[in-house]
């Protein structure tokens, strides 16, 4: 395969990414992936969290002869921009000129383009399919359809859950400074200092930044607004989760089936968690070290490509 080093215009912002190209002669198919939320670089890594999701994705599609676009968010890695002022719809236009960049590109096949989007990034894939046309279909990874207050405040009960369900003396500091800091009440006063602040950006307990545009915007859509985005895309999508998600609930994997407006093929993996890896226990966050360990499951690269197999051969 060939990576090329690209630069995507959008609007004033030049986003940095990688062109993954196999070997022989094109032009090809396409995948544009769209990484989860966190000012994640072009392989889907953060300090601390190194994935390396979608550059897997994308040396495993290069060996099937489909090509792949990753890149920086922006104001992350090599990407212009302030990551911290952006607002979802910041996020979304980006994505969106990405795909309009592949549809000039003559090593692609211009009306085999694929939007794949982890997280965060399956709503975003799902608005670029309704703001662009020409998109072949969408796969979400780990995707949500609930209203981000519900998300976060969820996942901050999970965590206390976690912590006080943990054994053994090692268990005890981190106990104790739950009791001290309560993950929900905690996770309440950074949503009510967000929804106060009119900045575009904030800092939580005087250290943590946080960007503030991107919560707002999201908290303002409820899960019909949500719901409607899904209904409003009809190309043909795959839909994964993962049956040891704590972060995004396998049940909305199904409710996207439903309320989808156009065809969906829907699966969720044993024992996968929200980092498309294998979770033998419980799944816990402390687990995420050990995970990080493996490469995304099997059984999620061969259902990426079956189901792609399905559409090009169409």
């Amino acid at each position: 395969m060939i990576e090329q080093d690209v630069i995507i215009q959008s609007g004033d912002i030049k986003l940095k990414g990688i062109l993954c190209l196999p070997d022989g002669d094109g032009p090809f198919p396409v995948l544009l992936y769209v990484s989860g939320s966190g000012p994640i670089d072009r392989n889907e890594n953060i300090p601390g969290l190194r994935l390396n999701n979608s550059k897997i994705i994308a040396h495993h599609l290069a060996q099937q002869y489909i090509a792949s676009l990753r890149y920086d968010k922006r104001g992350v890695g090599d990407s212009g921009g302030d990551f911290y002022s952006a607002s979802h719809s910041d996020l979304v236009d980006d994505a969106v000129a990405c795909a309009q960049f592949l549809q000039h590109q003559t090593s692609i096949e211009t009306e085999k383009i694929f939007v794949a989007g982890h997280s965060e990034g399956s709503i975003i894939a799902t608005q670029v399919t309704i703001r662009q046309q020409n998109i072949a279909g969408i796969i979400l990874l780990s995707p949500f359809c609930d209203e981000m207050e519900s998300i976060l405040m969820k996942q901050a009960q999970h965590l206390k859950s976690m912590v006080m369900g943990r054994k053994g003396l090692k268990a005890l500091p981190w106990k104790f400074m739950t009791f001290l800091f309560d993950p929900t009440k905690a996770q309440m006063k950074l949503i009510n200092k967000i929804k106060e602040s009119n900045k575009p950006f904030i800092r939580f307990l005087g250290l943590q930044k946080v960007p503030a545009n991107w919560f707002r915007e999201l908290f303002t859509y409820s899960v019909m607004d949500v719901e409607q985005i899904y209904r409003q895309s009809n190309v043909p999508a795959l839909l994964i989760g993962g049956s040891k998600d704590f972060q995004c609930d396998p049940c909305d994997v199904v409710k996207i089936e439903n309320i989808y407006g156009g065809s969906a093929e829907a699966h969720i993996v044993e024992n996968m968690s929200h980092l498309l890896r294998k979770e033998e226990e419980e799944p816990s966050v402390f687990n995420y070290r050990v995970q990080l360990k493996q490469t995304i499951m099997p059984e999620v690269l061969d259902l990426i490509d079956a189901w792609l197999q399905c559409q090009l051969s169409r």
